[in-house]
């Protein structure tokens, strides 16, 4: 009964300031690009709806500077904290792959499609290679960093699952962008997939040493998968 009512009052007060946000950003983005707009409108209003679902934000470790990138944040997936700890704690824009269903979510998904994010299949491994191929564009063109889940959806036990390798080839085809180890803790107790219900607590970004194209350009996509993996596990305990 409390959880429900918690879970209610969160959603009473997270809604139309999510909605306000996401009206805020494709006003602008017919403006201006959102690259313009990220800062500090992502990070604040993220920390804002964390803090409206009585969730106490910290970050952990170094954000790599934005001069030395592009990079690519690979984080472990555990619920749909996930975004606003991210955008909460990167003062720079990210560009982001996400799974094709988000976009299919009333506002936030026309929201991503302006904000210029990359719709991917879990379905169809041709399809998923030919997103990946076009969103080479965020990194080698446009030099901007972006955010990819190696894992591809929301964890359903709490444990980190298999990293899939298409964001290893992704990496390694372009040669250009450190991976950014990111260990994401305290969002699968605070939300969990397929529940509406929201507990009070504290959510952790933790950021890694960046693993440089030198550091990977020898390692095989498997040997890169593994690595990334490890460092992300060492993040979360």
């Amino acid at each position: 009964m409390i959880k429900t009512l918690i879970s209610a009052i969160v959603f009473f007060l997270f809604l139309p300031l999510f909605g306000l946000v996401m009206i805020i950003g494709i006003i602008f983005s017919y403006i201006t690009h959102s690259r313009n707009l990220y800062y500090p409108l992502i990070p604040l209003s993220s920390r804002l709806l964390m803090l409206v679902s009585f969730q106490w934000f910290s970050v952990k470790g170094q954000v790599p500077k934005k001069e030395n990138g592009p990079y690519i944040f690979m984080f472990n997936h555990e619920s749909m904290f996930d975004v606003f700890m991210l955008g909460g704690s990167i003062p720079y824009y990210v560009n982001a792959i996400g799974w094709e269903g988000i976009f299919k979510w009333p506002l936030f998904g026309f929201f991503a499609r302006r904000y210029g994010a990359y719709a991917i299949t879990h379905d169809n491994t041709d399809k998923a290679r030919e997103t990946l191929k076009a969103a080479e564009k965020i990194l080698v063109q446009d030099g901007d960093s972006m955010l990819f889940s190696p894992e591809g959806q929301r964890t359903l036990t709490g444990e980190m699952g298999e990293f899939k390798k298409g964001g290893f080839h992704f990496a390694k085809s372009t040669n250009v962008a450190s991976i950014v180890p990111v260990g994401l803790i305290g969002a699968y107790r605070a939300n969990v997939r397929n529940s509406w219900i929201v507990n009070p607590g504290k959510l952790t970004t933790v950021f890694g040493e960046p693993i440089t194209p030198e550091d990977y350009k020898d390692l095989t996509v498997e040997e890169l998968r593994d690595l990334t993996k490890k460092r992300v596990s060492e993040l979360l305990v």
